[in-house]
């Protein structure tokens, strides 16, 4: 197909050749186009078959609302042709056909449309019951379209953590204008654009917008003021994919030749957020509606405007809005043989489109529609029929520009719950309350006057920077006024369909659901749009509603002759644009935090694993049991890395209140100089955290907390504060201080030679916590604890001293053997002593009670109102919980993976930990059963994968394995 090729709207390069294969045979494009145009300008009009009825599918839009266009490209299936930009070389297949998209074997199913009415799979298939599987598996292997090619490894991609004061989605002149309204007010500016440029529908428009400017111009003209705009950060190619609680936004780019990758994950934090989407087509519902051949205006006119095709020979236009007799009269003068323009609207049209069009003999029929496109697989005829029926008229031609009116892109705000409601006078669903901080502009709200769209977008991105702290008021009230005083919306055509049998209209190409089935839908009382949906399958196909989305809570509400006050769209979900899997795990850069001590403990032989968020020494040697280390720590001494801990300051008047009402314990009686262990629960009386605190002054607490907690323990006192209006502050110290835990019998000559502080049983006793000089130098906080069972010290030190300290104890262990030990060790030393590990010993489920740390819950704070009390009063005697008991094995050398399940005829509980204990000379282990199984003495039955067939046995014990007096922690 010859181009045209001096437009100054094109948006391709004509000279710039490029390659593509399609069905083996390579055909040729242009730079600047997408698969889809590229496969037009070869003469290709059939681009799939339907899901269901297998008809042919063409070129529709080309913005993405119809499945039309999807087809399998360089081995990746469902790619939106129409939206992605040709590459040289790709190659396409297309999807769901046997045999080839022109003659397809599957074709048939067409002409068995009556034997499948709405719901017909509910109804049919589970009966008999015995034949089910048997539906199954052809169903199965009907369902869905395009095949996955696993060992196809995706593209690359990338991901972007942003924030901004304004996030602006959609970058037409709207979403511009409110851009340089709230970077002019020196505000950071994020701007999002669906396509691969910006300009909006002003892009490929030549009607005018002042004297002697045209709207491509005035596009160009705000689009180079934002792109020099050092304040707005601009992302073209790029779909929004979803809309969260306070102005989180998430989208998807598509990677552009030059790009480092093929597509990327965009998270935007934003203070306000303006919604700029514009507008898409409603589309008209007659007989064969979805025929190749039939396309939307905007389809028509950018074939045209942006990529210099004419979209068809003879064109008969059936529209209900203006754009549509502008693109009639546009395209007329670029070639375009237009036979006839039938405007479903009795009055209203623009009276000067309507004398262009006498001026170039192109007959206008008001109060006419399109009722049936004729022919098999590409329309050759048309019909047009009076709205009441009463006439009609065909024409011979090969192209039918079809738009019943337009619908705005509401999906972003639909995604913020606001409640959208059906204006009569627009034909919009427009939001009746928006969100907090949260704005729209434009087409969005039904205007069309250039003036107006640009003037609604300042008000929004003045609206926007207000909400950033921005003193702009005064400013705000005169746009408005000035918005006041311009064409508002217009009034829109209502139309949707003229009646008839609807076996082959169709509401919904995806899914191939007509008005038929919406009908019979109607009739067996799915009587409201959410419901019709669901049953029919409209708008749940590939484009979620992009075909459909508007009219058939139209169609519904004439079934039951509602008003237009209760015309009610069906709800829209994320994600709102389809991305790959790959995109969201992006390059997997494996991100992690490294202790001040990471480095010195590398060059010690650490071998590390990955915790949470942290990268730890597991081990010291290759000898994965960690014997030598274990045995070290319980006759030396040894010192392990516990810098990830969390530690807190919580300090004022009411610091007391939020600690008693997140913690168990009574936080009001710690005394100066000691430590108190406490845990957090949840609503459920369920084991969150742990950890101990101390008292240092006056309203003045540190804490700690575990390591997995230690990102949100601010979050979460806060969030069970939040009404309170307590005077206290909380400070997240977790990578102020390192800390080093110091542990084993000779614990306390090692760290008594860096110190002049008095040691001593009776100067620092156990649960103690003391502040000091380290060498007269260095300030730390310790705290003596006995987590593995032995004497220890926990030395919370300035992160840019740990290093040194480290090395300090060290030379000072040095006579007595000193090594450091790593998380394998430890987890065997609490093992021995029957410490719990949140997680690990603890499940979603388990309660203090369940863990047998009930003693920790302080029964006499009425007032703090604790987190989770309330369930641990009701759950203290609950029976069927599965409980927290210590085993010891039968054989001794026999030891059960961690995971393992207790089994009797059913499962009755799994193994927490279970170690082959050096000290002990046997393996012990913690499990979580059911609390019939809980008692000392019982039997255990074992599974574990590991052993095959062959069960383990096991003895229950007490949880504290070694030293259950605590002598050695307290010597």
């Amino acid at each position: 197909m010859d181009r045209l090729s001096q437009l100054p709207t094109l948006r391709i390069t004509p000279t710039k050749k490029l390659t593509l294969t399609y069905r083996g045979k390579n055909y040729q494009g242009v730079a600047g186009d997408t698969l889809a145009t590229a496969l037009y300008a070869n003469g290709i009009r059939i681009f799939s078959r339907s899901i269901k009825y297998h008809r042919p599918r063409g070129l529709y839009s080309l913005n993405g609302e119809s499945g039309n266009c999807l087809m399998e490209v360089d081995a990746t299936p469902n790619i939106r042709t129409e939206q992605t930009p040709l590459r040289n070389g790709m190659i396409v297949v297309p999807q769901n056909v046997i045999g080839t998209p022109e003659w397809d074997f599957m074709g048939i199913m067409d002409m068995f449309h009556w034997a499948m009415p709405a719901g017909f799979y509910y109804k049919i298939f589970h009966k008999p019951y015995w034949l089910w599987p048997f539906f199954m598996g052809i169903i199965r292997k009907a369902a869905g379209i395009g095949r996955i090619n696993p060992s196809r490894r995706e593209g690359s991609s990338d991901e972007l953590y942003l924030n901004c004061e304004v996030c602006v989605v959609g970058g037409g002149p709207a979403g511009i204008s409110a851009a340089l309204t709230a970077a002019g007010k020196g505000l950071r500016v994020i701007l999002l654009e669906a396509r691969p440029w910006l300009g909006g529908f002003y892009d490929y428009r030549t009607i005018e917008y002042t004297k002697g400017v045209p709207l491509y111009k005035r596009a160009v003209q705000l689009v180079e003021q934002v792109e020099d705009t050092p304040d707005v950060r601009i992302f073209p190619h790029t779909s929004l994919i979803g809309f969260y609680n306070n102005n989180l936004i998430t989208a998807r780019q598509k990677g552009h030749e030059k790009d480092s990758f093929d597509e990327r994950y965009i998270e935007i934090r934003a203070q306000s957020v303006v919604v700029a989407t514009g507008c898409t087509e409603r589309p008209l519902i007659f007989e064969n509606n979805e025929r190749p051949g039939v396309m939307q205006i905007g389809c028509a006119h950018r074939l045209a405007q942006t990529y210099g095709l004419l979209p068809g020979k003879y064109a008969v236009f059936s529209v209900g809005h203006d754009l549509g007799l502008e693109a009639a009269i546009d395209l007329s003068g670029l070639g375009l043989n237009v036979l006839c323009v039938a405007d479903s609207r009795s009055d209203g049209q623009d009276p000067e489109l309507l004398e262009k069009l006498t001026k170039i003999n192109i007959p206008v029929l008001k109060g006419w529609v399109a009722s049936k496109a004729h022919g098999k697989k590409h329309i050759k005829k048309v019909t047009l029929s009076a709205i009441e029926g009463t006439k009609h008229k065909d024409f011979l031609c090969d192209l039918l520009v079809a738009s019943t009116g337009l619908t705005n892109a509401r999906s972003p705000i639909f995604l913020t719950q606001a409640k959208m409601v059906h204006d009569p006078d627009s034909g919009l669903f427009v939001p009746k309350k928006l969100p907090n901080k949260v704005y729209v502009a434009g087409r969005f709200l039904g205007f069309h006057d250039p003036l107006s769209i640009e003037t609604s977008g300042e008000l929004a991105g003045l609206a926007a920077a207000i909400d950033c702290g921005v003193s702009a008021k005064s400013q705000a009230k005169e746009v408005k006024r000035r918005l006041e005083d311009m064409p508002g919306p217009i009034r829109a055509s209502q139309f949707t369909r003229i009646p008839g049998r609807g076996a082959h209209d169709f509401i919904c190409f995806d899914e191939d659901v007509t008005i038929q089935h919406i009908h019979q839908a109607y009739e067996m009382g799915f009587d409201n749009a959410e419901l019709a949906k669901r049953f029919t399958a409209a708008g749940t196909g590939p484009t979620q509603g992009g075909i459909s989305g508007h009219n058939l809570p139209l169609v519904i509400s004439q079934y039951n002759a509602d008003s237009d006050g209760s015309i009610v769209p069906t709800t829209v979900r994320p994600p709102l644009t389809p991305t790959l899997l790959g995109t969201y795990a992006s390059r997997n850069p494996n991100p992690y935090k490294q202790t001040p001590l990471h480095e010195t403990q590398k060059n010690s032989g650490a071998v590390f694993h990955r915790m949470g968020v942290w990268k730890r020494a597991r081990y010291f040697s290759k000898d994965y049991s960690a014997r030598d280390e274990i045995e070290n720590v319980r006759n030396n001494v040894g010192l392990i890395d516990v810098s990830t801990l969390g530690k807190f300051r919580v300090f004022g008047p009411d610091s007391v209140k939020a600690l008693e009402r997140v913690y168990v314990g009574d936080m009001s009686s710690i005394p100066e100089g000691k430590v108190k262990y406490s845990a957090m629960c949840n609503d459920d009386g369920c084991l969150i955290d742990d950890g101990v605190i101390t008292r240092r002054g006056v309203n003045d607490y540190y804490l700690t907390t575990s390591t997995g907690r230690s990102g949100v323990t601010v979050e979460w006192i806060r969030y069970h504060t939040r009404y309170d209006g307590w005077d206290f502050h909380i400070v997240n110290l977790t990578e102020v201080y390192g800390a080093i835990n110091l542990a084993g019998p000779r614990a306390r000559e090692v760290f008594q030679k860096i110190t002049d502080t008095n040691l001593s049983n009776e100067a620092f006793p156990f649960m103690g916590y003391r502040e000091f000089t380290l060498k007269d130098t260095v300030p730390v906080r310790v705290m003596r604890l006995g987590f593995v069972g032995e004497l220890s010290y926990e030395i919370h030190i300035p992160a840019s001293y740990t290093q040194t300290v480290w090395e300090w104890l060290l030379g000072a262990g040095e006579e007595f053997g000193i090594c450091p030990f790593g998380l394998e060790a430890q987890n065997a030393l609490r093992l021995e002593k029957g410490h719990v590990i949140i997680g690990q010993e603890s499940e979603i489920r388990t309660t203090l009670h369940d863990l047998g740390l009930g003693f920790l819950l302080y029964r006499k704070k009425h007032e703090a109102n604790t987190v989770g009390v309330f369930a641990l009063k009701n759950t203290e005697y609950q029976q069927g919980r599965l409980k927290l008991v210590g085993f010891k094995m039968d054989s001794p050398l026999k030891t059960p993976h961690d995971g393992s399940v207790v089994v009797d005829s059913e499962i009755r509980g799994y193994i927490c930990t279970a170690r082959y204990s050096y000290t002990l000379g046997e393996s012990i282990g913690l499990a979580l059963v059911e609390s019939h199984l809980a008692k000392k003495g019982t039997q255990l039955e074992i599974f574990d994968a590991g052993a095959g067939n062959k069960r383990l046995y096991a003895k229950v014990v007490s949880t504290s394995f070694y030293d259950a007096e605590g002598k050695r922690l307290r010597m």
